[in-house]
């Protein structure tokens, strides 16, 4: 009898985000935000005029041995 072989399962989230800023109005402005996983951004905001600044979301909570977050 032969059973399958099945790969060994992968543990840890895997996750991509690639965001785009540039220049407008005096300020820096976000021009793109993807992602690919569980990684996200919120609205940028600008306690600093010009600086924009962006909470960086892991919504799994944590981040654990095994995690790949690029």
């Amino acid at each position: 009898m032969h059973g399958t072989v099945l790969p060994p399962l992968k543990k840890g989230w895997q996750a991509t985000l690639d965001l785009r800023f540039h220049q407008a109005g005096g300020k820096t402005v976000l021009a793109s935000a993807q992602h690919v996983g569980p990684l996200t951004v919120q609205r940028p905001f600008y306690p600093e005029e010009e600086t924009c600044h962006l909470y960086l979301l892991h919504p799994p909570g944590g981040i654990v041995g095994g995690d790949e977050l690029t």
